[in-house]
């Protein structure tokens, strides 16, 4: 394949609001995005608010133990409803005007909506007015979501991947993804343009100046970018497992001695 230049997108992709509120509408919303981690809410009554993309949403784990998606908006007057984590006993309610939903998110309650005392109006339907929910699926722990609606089904949209890993975790891998109890996740804030944030995570041209410790166990010569419909990721093909600590995660029954030192770097 012949070389080319790639030129970087114009300043205004990374810094204008228009421009931002297009790739929500045109990007983000007719697909599966992740959100989040469905053990931040792991019990019946656990919220979890969040923001994606200046939209605020809420994970809500049911009265059935189902999580759901909603946007964390009162149907009323439009108030944040839920601020912090934390666990409700059976209801979720507005704290400007007490309207009350259930986890299922259905309007149970419209205090003194006619009036002192009165908590009904003729011709307001309850029903017409519950939270607006959000399509969304669990995965490995993983929260997708699908803002539009109209996005393929989530199985059609991961298959890929999960074919491409099936090589290294067999046939019953997955099941025997556990999730670590403690120490399993860092937090990270960045003040950026989501875009330079994946743009460097795709990248590992910046190895051997930004992480040169990284780049004796993986180097920069042995990297290359794989391209999917749905995801985009880096492959290295010489990771040392257990290089630098002497420790590393389990590896899968399944998995091929001749693949120990490749490792994928997918972006969903």
């Amino acid at each position: 394949m012949k070389d080319c230049i790639v030129k970087a997108l114009p300043n205004h992709y990374y810094t204008r609001r228009a421009e931002f509120l297009e790739e929500r509408e045109q990007v983000f919303s007719p697909m599966w995005v992740c959100i989040g981690f469905a053990s931040d809410a792991p019990n019946a009554g656990d919220v979890q608010p969040l923001e994606f993309m200046e939209l605020p949403l809420l994970m809500v784990r049911d009265s059935d133990n189902t999580l759901r998606v909603f946007h964390n908006v009162c149907r009323h007057r439009g108030h944040v409803l839920v601020s912090e984590r934390g666990t409700v006993k059976q209801s979720l309610r507005c704290p400007y005007h007490s309207w009350t939903y259930t986890l299922e998110g259905k309007l149970a309650r419209t205090p003194n909506i006619g009036g002192v005392g009165i908590n009904d109006v003729e011709g307001f339907n309850r029903q017409e007015f519950g939270l607006v929910q959000v399509d969304s699926v669990e995965w490995h722990d993983l929260v997708f979501i699908n803002l539009s609606g109209n996005a393929p089904a989530f199985e059609d949209f991961i298959a890929p991947l999960e074919q491409r890993w099936k090589p290294f975790w067999g046939a019953e891998g997955a099941s025997l993804l556990r999730l670590a109890e403690a120490n399993s996740s860092i937090r990270l804030e960045v003040q950026a343009n989501w875009k330079l944030a994946v743009e460097n995570y795709l990248e590992a041209y910046h190895l051997p100046t930004v992480h040169p410790a990284l780049n004796q166990i993986s180097p920069l010569a042995e990297h290359e970018i794989h391209l999917d419909e749905n995801f985009a990721g880096q492959l290295s093909h010489c990771y040392t497992l257990g290089a630098g600590g002497g420790r590393h995660l389990p590896v899968f029954p399944a998995w091929p001695e001749a693949l120990y030192e490749e490792a994928q770097y997918p972006a969903l």
